[in-house]
């Protein structure tokens, strides 16, 4: 009886969330999470900017995302008692270990919804959500190509376990994974508080259980376990996504309820990060406490112009670089802009110190000449700096799938050939350095190996390995040794390990002291 009166509320409260699995189509309920007439829902690997994220943000985000879809197999298993769901995508989550997913807890609750029929037990009986939790498999990457036949790096893992599910009442859900899909996806670090509201948020997505999707926009409202946003867009199968800080990449809420209204009423909603932590025992427990991050991403430049790479970290508008290597800020340098979308660093006057640039949808800005925007076009790319052609001056290179167009005049005009490498977005990243000491190249990692193209040709001409790939906070390059060639770091919270030859030696450690988050 107690069971029935469980599976009664769980319906009732499936009817109030909208969406707590996926249609193939959007249904007259959905529409209801669409924030007015028209969607502004994009795919993650055409994404062209415009939600306020950098591309960058979702070239990086994006790995550690999956749906969550039912076995394909419950009709063998189940028999009559199977349902009609087998194979189908359900929910979003987001990896927050190399095992644990964590998705919303409505996903796994026990009764038929919508036109939907959960598998049961013989006789009827419903199943618990722990035991629906071992019929569902975790799809990652699971995207559309941003050029037609592009080779995709589609994986998948199992649920073994359902470690957590609905402490203090909260709508979420921890899984464990088979085979540490972390390792290879990466992961995404939580947040230690709340957003703030007017901040920007993303959330990246399998709506209607389709390939992912990202929409972003200002945080409404954040009260007490719940954040809320008007103008970020969701459907069925966007139940459990994460809800990322735009400014940190790091993780502020699950999201969990539709609400907006195609008129452009209502909102759509979810659990605040601060309410999980306080109630999650998984999170709280002491192994897994290092999950919530307060570190921020190392930025990589020479600074004093000593032929040494320096740290620094972007915060409040300002640039605080360590030039002298031990651990502590040394100055600031504040930009003209303290609130583009995303900020780089170059030698944009050969013979001097690094320098920055940032960019504003497709428009980039250099530090030289603030009030001259270098322009590309409408189409999305991603914005590397190298010296390509080794005149001692940094480039700029526009990353589209696996080809790039430069401007080395740094006039706003793509005046290099075009060159390719790599496969496009299958590729876990692009990391460009001077690896030969005479001019910059392109590299891709897959995992934990780097692949160089030291001569420009397509073609890798030298391999490394280190750290852990997907894992790892942070990938870096820079000049550690003033030898002219770059070598690897990697982040990991707030130390950077640093490897000088490439060959796998004992790494150095080199700390940046929080300062943003300790008084």
């Amino acid at each position: 009886m107690r069971r029935r009166a469980i599976a009664v509320l769980a319906v009732l409260a499936c009817q109030v969330l909208g969406g707590c699995a996926p249609e193939a189509a959007p249904s007259d309920e959905d529409l209801q999470s669409l924030c007015g007439r028209n969607s502004r829902l994009q795919d993650v690997q055409s994404y062209d900017g415009s939600f306020g994220v950098p591309t960058a943000f979702v070239n990086r985000h994006h790995l550690a995302v999956g749906l969550l879809r039912w076995k394909d197999d419950l009709a063998t298993r189940y028999l009559r008692e199977a349902g009609n769901v087998s194979g189908q995508g359900w929910c979003t989550g987001t990896l927050i270990d190399d095992d644990l997913f964590l998705t919303a807890g409505h996903c796994l609750d026990s009764d038929d919804t919508g036109k939907w029929q959960l598998p049961r037990e013989k006789g009827n009986v419903l199943l618990r959500p722990a035991e629906l939790a071992r019929e569902f498999v975790v799809d990652f990457r699971y995207e559309n190509p941003a050029l037609p036949g592009a080779p995709t790096s589609q994986n998948r893992a199992e649920v073994l376990r359902l470690e957590e599910y609905r402490e203090g009442g909260l709508d979420y859900a921890i899984l464990r994974l088979s085979d540490h899909p972390g390792q290879r996806n990466g992961i995404t670090r939580i947040s230690p508080s709340d957003a703030t509201p007017g901040s920007t948020i993303a959330i990246m997505q399998h709506p209607a259980a389709e390939p992912m999707k990202i929409a972003a926009g200002p945080a409404l409202r954040v009260e007490g376990a719940r954040i809320s946003y008007d103008t970020i867009d969701t459907l069925g199968g966007s139940s459990g996504a994460g809800i990322l800080d735009a400014a940190s990449g790091k993780l502020v809420g699950v999201h969990t309820n539709g609400g907006c209204t195609k008129n452009g009423g209502g909102e759509n909603s979810g659990v605040t990060i601060g309410a999980l932590l306080a109630v999650s025992r998984r999170l709280q427990d002491g192994m897994l406490a290092n999950l919530v991050d307060h570190s921020r991403d190392f930025m990589v430049g020479d600074w004093d112009h000593d032929g040494h790479g320096d740290l620094a970290v972007f915060h409040d508008g300002c640039l605080y670089p360590d030039v002298n290597h031990d651990g502590e800020q040394d100055g600031r340098i504040c930009p003209a802009d303290p609130s583009a979308d995303q900020y780089f660093v170059g030698s944009w006057q050969p013979g001097g110190p690094s320098q920055l640039a940032w960019r504003r949808r497709n428009c980039v800005y250099l530090d030289t000449n603030p009030k001259q925007p270098l322009c590309y076009g409408d189409e999305p790319f991603e914005l590397m700096v190298m010296d390509w052609d080794g005149d001692g001056r940094s480039d700029l290179g526009l990353r589209k799938g696996s080809c790039f167009d430069f401007d080395t005049d740094l006039d706003g005009v793509l005046d290099q050939p075009r060159y390719c490498y790599g496969n496009g977005a299958a590729e876990d990243q692009y990391l460009a350095g001077n690896w030969d000491g005479h001019r910059g190249s392109v590299a891709v990692r897959q995992g934990a190996t780097i692949l160089i193209d030291v001569d420009h040709d397509g073609n890798a001409d030298d391999a490394r390995t280190y750290g852990k790939g997907g894992d790892e906070d942070q990938y870096l390059v820079g000049d550690w040794d003033g030898d002219g060639r770059a070598d690897l770091a990697l982040r990991r919270r707030g130390i950077c390990w640093l490897n000088h030859d490439g060959e796998g030696s004992q790494p150095e450690p080199r700390p940046f002291h929080d300062f943003w988050s300790e008084p």
